[in-house]
């Protein structure tokens, strides 16, 4: 960035003054070198100019003054602080006598003429911060009659600086008089005439600038002489020049205060260049006092001026914050102003001034409760809440650390340190209705739930470590052994020692429930619950326990309470609607228990609980007299899987009669009821044959193909299905569900998966492949011949030929007849079909005899009266369509949508 012109007045400076940094307000420690050097006896002066009592800086500096009179740092410092002090015309009276003293000192020297320098920028500033105003205002007022006086607060510009080292003692410009004077000619002549003293036989500027030329260029290797030709420089509105001796100055002694100083406002103003060193890092390393805005600095340096006595000074050190916070933000955080009337209170209370402690006590409460009322950050009240505490305030923090655990917009680490931290220091019967609200407000935290059992413990004086060690030998004996006859009493007598334990509860509420006495085991679970909701497993215990003593109404309306829980899991959830539903199966509400059950079979498809439930609930719905005349093959398939010794011959049996009752109900417009009965069928199966993967793939087909799918998929999940049902028997079933669809480009997509897991091929998969796809190539009426070859290869995969289905046949049949090989063809379908024929079937016979010319009108005739046919999905509904369009008609009209 290009340096301002020379052009720069001295007005500009008092923007550099008024320059401010961001605070950091990290409590991380900064390190600091402090070497037993001249440098480090500035330390002290320097934490007195931090907290603005210049006078006794100054009296500190005039010390090191005669003590170290070559000590540069030291002189030019104590010429920054007099400026402040406004006491420059007696240090340059001063410096004059000690040049004399020390004729030799060529530091007492340069700060003589750094005084001088200082005190002509000093005159200039008053010029323009003083004499030019009070004009204007006089100009302005002159046919005012009255003025009224506004008293304004006056801004103390030396608190809000970053950097203490401030050259001149400047005016800001959002300076208002405490209060508004009336001006006349008198008063401006006097003003005038109190000025001259000040200015009656300074140096000239040019002059200065000249003997600090001389200086420089005598002493070139001297870090001071280029410093002081800067100011001077400076003083005389070349400020590119002076920037030019400064960084030459910089070489010779990157760690001068006064160097450091000057270039650091100068960088944050930007008119130094972008490739320069991090002048602020530098300065601030040589002493942490040198800088405000960092919140470890304040306090320690008031913790040091507490230990010490000096309370105005240690008062001072917050201040400085709180009021370089209002210069940089244009605001105090309240917790920098609570922190500041805490430490006010403290050093009042050192001081035995007990009426102004409190005071800010008071005052203190009073913003907290404000703050309590008003929405703020929950870090920022943990803050608070700390430094009352530090500060002896515990009641006064309490009412923060409340305020933090009831609050939902609380994170929840901050609600799990808070608690943890309330606990071990003051627990209550308020903190524990207070991590009530808490627990519920984080869903259930388990760090919560144990601060508030701890919580609980400590107000009822129960020892806690002998409580936890008999709870946690429960706990390890319950697992080895629930019925152990020590388990009961041991838990008897916890309970007796504190009854608001939900896991103690929890235990007594089962172990009652197994001996039978129930009104016992339902207060327990009852207290259980209404501690501990969140912990849905005892929830789900205590709903078991209500079926079974067949409390259904409270059942339901705890499940359906916990189902509004966020914390939920999708298989906890499941469990909830199954509860339900039971509830209402065990009313007579079967309607109700349905609509509920398959919300949990949604998300857990394969459950044989909720299949039973969905089997049982649909036998006893009005209406549905015919699934009630086979009720016998769902309780036989209810034993069955109960009992764990049922034979896989028996369990076959089953299979078999599962696949009949699902395709008669597949014809009866059952088909939800025929899908689930396919699946229960799959996961009694233990091994896949053709019967039951075609079933299941129709049953799913005439239910919803796309969610039948999706459910099938899933199965993979299982860890108790069928053992051969891996993905290349899945990927075979799917492509059969879409081809019973007549989504044929899905098929092809499954086929070719199918195709990619050869190594999970088996005896009932390889055929099937080979006829889906002979199938979907015919359906599209494309490469008949290929279609021929793969019916052919898996006809040959089969043992013998008994054990072709009677479908593949009559395809094969078809495709003959499509190629002009009519008599083989047609003797081939007609010699495979049954009046138990499939749809498919007839559709090929149908469509070959057309294709073969002998369709006749007694042909049609005699099927017409042979099949009755039932649709058991779309497709099987438009090839339905498409059989009686072409018996019942011998007009050539287009098929309703069959490429065949």
């Amino acid at each position: 960035m290009p340096l301002r012109t020379k052009s720069i007045n001295i007005k500009g400076l008092k923007q550099r003054q008024n320059i401010v940094f961001s605070i950091n307000f990290s409590l991380k420690p900064r390190s600091y070198k402090l070497k037993k050097t001249t440098e480090n006896f500035l330390n002290d002066a320097n934490k007195y100019i931090f907290v603005q009592d210049f006078e006794r800086a100054e009296a500190i500096l005039k010390q090191l003054t005669r003590k170290y009179p070559e000590d540069y740092e030291i002189l030019f410092r104590r010429v920054e602080v007099s400026s402040k002090r406004d006491t420059l015309p007696e240090l340059i009276h001063e410096f004059k006598k000690l040049c004399k003293d020390f004729p030799l000192s060529k530091a007492i020297e340069f700060a003589h003429i750094l005084a001088k320098i200082r005190l002509l920028n000093q005159i200039d500033s008053k010029k323009d911060k003083m004499h030019t105003p009070i004009k204007h205002a006089f100009e302005a007022t002159r046919n005012i009659e009255h003025i009224s006086p506004q008293r304004m607060p006056l801004v103390n510009m030396l608190s809000n600086k970053k950097l203490r080292i401030n050259r001149t003692l400047d005016i800001p410009d959002d300076y208002i008089a405490e209060e508004s004077p009336k001006f006349d000619s008198l008063y401006l002549d006097a003003e005038v005439k109190k000025e001259k003293p000040a200015t009656a036989n300074p140096e000239s500027k040019e002059f200065l600038l000249e003997k600090t030329l001389n200086l420089q260029s005598k002493y070139p290797e001297n870090y001071a002489a280029w410093y002081l030709a800067g100011c001077a420089l400076e003083c005389n509105g070349k400020l590119s020049e002076a920037i030019e001796k400064w960084d030459q100055a910089f070489k010779l002694n990157s760690k001068s205060t006064s160097i450091l100083a000057t270039l650091t406002e100068l960088q944050q103003l930007g008119v130094i260049p972008e490739n320069s060193p991090d002048y602020s890092e530098i300065f601030e390393s040589l002493d942490k006092y040198l800088v405000h805005g960092h919140f470890e600095t304040h306090t320690s340096l008031y913790n040091e001026f507490i230990n010490s006595g000096d309370h105005k000074n240690a008062i001072g050190a917050l201040k400085t914050l709180a009021d370089w916070l209002q210069k940089q933000y244009g605001e105090v955080p309240i917790e920098v102003e609570i922190l500041c009337l805490l430490g006010a209170m403290q050093a009042y209370k050192l001081a035995k001034n007990q009426a102004a402690a409190e005071a800010c006590r008071s005052e203190v409460e009073n913003l907290v409760i404000a703050c309590k009322k008003s929405p703020r950050d929950m870090n920022q009240i943990s803050f608070i809440a700390q430094l009352c505490e530090e500060y002896g305030l515990k009641s006064v923090a309490r009412i923060c650390y409340f305020a933090i655990l009831i609050s939902l917009d609380t994170p929840q680490d901050l609600i799990i340190q808070t608690a943890s931290h309330c606990v071990s220091t003051n627990p209550s019967d308020g903190l524990l209705e207070c991590l009530k609200v808490a627990y519920k407000n984080t869903h259930g935290c388990a760090e919560v739930r144990f601060c508030m059992l701890l919580c609980g413990l400590k107000t009822e004086k129960v020892d806690i470590s002998e409580y936890m060690q008999k709870k946690n030998k429960i706990r390890e004996l319950i697992t080895i052994d629930s019925n152990s006859p020590v388990v009961f009493p041991t838990l008897e007598e916890l309970y007796s020692l504190y009854n608001f334990d939900p896991e103690v509860n929890y235990y007594l509420g089962e172990i009652n429930s197994k001996i039978g006495n129930y009104y016992n085991a339902k207060k327990h679970f009852q207290n259980m619950f209404s501690l501990d909701y969140f912990n849905t497993d005892g929830t789900l215990r205590y709903i078991f326990f209500l079926l079974k003593s067949h409390d259904y109404n409270t059942a339901r309306e705890v499940a359906q309470e916990a189902l509004s829980l966020a914390t939920i899991t999708e298989q906890q959830s499941n469990e909830m609607h199954w509860s339900i539903a039971a509830a209402f199966y065990s009313e007579g509400g079967f309607e109700k228990t349905h609509h509920e059950i398959l919300k949990s079979l949604e998300n857990d498809p394969w459950n044989h609980s909720y299949l039973v439930l969905y089997l049982r609930a649909n036998l006893n719905i009005d209406g549905n007299e015919f699934l009630k005349e086979k009720e016998n093959i769902i309780k036989e398939f209810e034993e069955a899987l109960l009992n764990l010794e049922t034979t896989s011959l028996h369990k076959n049996e089953i299979i078999e009669k599962l696949i009949s009752h699902g395709n008669d109900c597949l014809r009866s417009g059952f088909s939800e009821y025929a899908w689930v009965l396919g699946k229960c069928a799959m996961l009694m199966s233990e091994n896949i044959n053709e019967q039951l993967l075609y079933f299941l793939a129709k049953a799913g087909a005439g239910y919803n193909a796309r969610t039948a799918v999706q459910q099938i998929l899933l199965l993979l999940r299982q860890k108790n299905g069928p053992k051969e049902f891996h993905f290349g028997t899945l990927s075979t079933c799917i492509a059969q569900i879409y081809s019973f669809s007549g989504d044929w480009p899905l098929v092809d997509e499954w086929l070719n998966i199918s195709k990619n897991n050869r190594a999970l091929f088996n005896k009932v998969t390889k055929p099937k492949l080979f006829e889906l796809e002979a199938l979907s190539i015919t359906m599209k009426g494309s490469d008949l011949k290929r279609a021929q070859s793969l019916l052919e290869a898996a006809i040959d995969s089969y043992d013998n030929i008994h054990k072709v289905p009677m479908d593949t046949k009559v395809l094969h049949g078809y495709i003959l007849v499509a190629q002009g090989q009519f008599n083989a063809g047609i003797e081939k379908m007609q010699n495979n079909i049954s009046s138990n024929a499939s749809v498919q079937s007839l559709y090929f016979l149908v469509k070959g005899l057309e294709r073969a010319g002998q369709l006749d009108n007694t042909t049609k005739e005699t099927i017409s009266h042979l099949f009755q046919i039932y649709p058991t999905n779309t497709f099987e509904q438009k090839m339905i369509e498409e059989i009686f369009y072409t018996v019942g008609s011998k007009n050539s009209t287009s098929p309703v949508g069959l490429a065949c």
